[in-house]
């Protein structure tokens, strides 16, 4: 298709360390295959003008000399009305949101209001203080069911409007593998997932004082690691759930262990790392003021969802397990000017997935990674079925599987505007292309989650509140 109409793209958040890394070498390349876009506009606390260390943000800067919007000067009416005359003056065809998370309702909310085709970082909606607020928490499904209706009524004015999340793992050969697998014998057989356990170590330990950054990763606004990373495999469980449900009618969600940024400060779980890497440990302070709203958000958890049929009778287990504060390599000394150690090669972040599904007695599946965040990306596939059923054993190495052999982000971020742009795509790129009508059970299980931290913050600090009778 011929299409010669300039797609303009707004991007909130585009001055930050993901947009370098995926967006903007996207756009970069599509303006290589002379496909017509313009970035008219950023929106960041951060002037992208300014910034260092961003090569291809600079490139897509000097092309498109993009309109810079500040949202730290401006109340959100007044922002609100900013991106109304955006939107009238650049006629903007997509949205990219790429913010710290508290602020992914806000953009992606004026974006499908006015049908804009959009794509929202994960996870689409988190609300301050969550972690420990079990109002703000309920508000999370509250504003996750605004965007529905939002993105419900812009599908009916055009069909082929998109709202897309970039979800690695929907896309990655070896999670498709598994859910192909999960499905074939699901459709052969109707059984469903018994057990699942679901292990995800991040190594991320910091300092006191680096607590007190913020940016996505951060914790000044009363949320932590669950919306740090946990979005990914919270939508893995709900992805493999939906593909081999079995009985499971009624879903059950408890939270048997939470520890907070106050327990590993407490018990100052930096200490040892720290003596290794810097040159004089003494020099730290440890004394800081550390706001209670950082203090009370989670690093790591286990919640359980235990698996219910119609009459109530119990199915099964499924475990998710996510520890930041888990063995690290980390060798980045502290520097106070630095945003967000673990984008640092040397950072020490780890991708340890560890993932066991029992689908009944019929097929037992394991998907294993291990590694240093920018140092390999190999998973590790064992999948054992009934022998009445199949191949009995099947182990597959996935070498760089980030990489090779299936579909990066960076593929369907493109896809993503090329579609919107009215160029056709492949049937494999649409069908991989997180919509927002396959997040569903995925932001139930989320905001649930954040549901269950707030209550247990909220009775533990009644019972230490109470005052004891002898």
């Amino acid at each position: 298709m011929n299409y010669k109409k300039t797609i303009n793209i707004f991007i909130a958040g585009g001055s930050g360390f993901w947009a370098e890394c995926n967006h903007y070498p996207s756009i970069a390349q599509l303006k290589k295959e002379r496909i017509p876009l313009r970035v008219v506009a950023i929106c960041d606390i951060r002037d992208p003008y300014k910034e260092k260390n961003r090569p291809v943000l600079n490139e897509i800067l000097l092309k498109d000399n993009p309109v810079w919007i500040n949202p730290s000067e401006l109340s959100e009416d007044k922002l609100e009305k900013k991106l109304d005359k955006l939107r009238q003056e650049y006629n903007i065809d997509i949205t990219i949101v790429s913010t710290n998370p508290i602020y992914h309702f806000y953009y992606a909310n004026w974006s499908t209001k006015h049908s804009i085709s959009t794509l929202c970082d994960k996870p689409l909606v988190t609300t301050k203080d969550a972690s420990f607020s079990l109002k703000q928490s309920l508000q999370i499904q509250e504003k996750y069911e605004i965007l529905k209706e939002n993105v419900m009524q812009a599908k009916k004015h055009n069909p082929k409007y998109l709202f897309c999340s970039p979800l690695r793992r929907r896309a990655l050969t070896p999670f498709v593998k598994t859910a192909n697998d999960l499905e074939s014998i699901y459709k052969k057989t109707h059984e469903g997932i018994r057990y699942m356990n679901v292990i995800v170590n991040g190594g991320v330990h910091k300092y006191p004082q680096e607590f007190l950054k913020g940016g996505a990763h951060g914790y000044l606004d009363g949320i932590g690691s669950l919306s740090h990373s946990s979005y990914h495999y919270i939508d893995v469980i709900a992805w493999y759930l939906g593909l081999a449900r079995g009985q499971t009618a009624k879903i059950e969600v408890h939270l048997p262990y939470i520890f907070r940024v106050k327990d590993y400060l407490k018990i100052k779980g930096y200490k040892k790392l720290r003596k290794f890497i810097e040159n004089n440990d003494d020099n730290f302070d440890d004394n800081l003021k550390i706001p209670d709203n950082v203090l009370n958000s989670e690093l790591d958890f286990t919640f359980h969802l235990k698996l219910f049929d119609k009459n109530n009778s119990l199915l099964g287990l499924i475990s998710y397990t996510a520890d930041h504060t888990t063995f690290t390599p980390r060798l980045t000394k502290f520097e106070p000017e630095m945003a967000e150690y673990t984008n640092d090669k040397l950072g020490g972040r780890m991708s340890q997935v560890y993932i066991d599904i029992h689908q009944g007695a019929l097929q037992n599946i394991q998907l294993v990674k291990n590694d240093v965040v920018f140092f390999g990306n190999n998973i590790y596939i064992k999948n054992r079925k009934h022998p009445k059923i199949g191949n009995t054993l099947e182990t597959i190495n996935y070498e760089e599987a980030y990489d090779k052999d299936t579909i990066t982000p960076q593929d369907l971020f493109k896809s993503f505007i090329k579609h919107t742009a009215g160029y056709s795509i492949s049937d494999d790129h649409l069908r991989l292309l997180s919509t927002f009508d396959n997040q569903n059970l995925t932001n139930r299980f989320y905001s649930k989650f954040y549901e269950k931290l707030a209550e247990e913050f909220e009775l533990r600090k009644n019972v230490i509140s109470k005052p004891t009778v002898d």
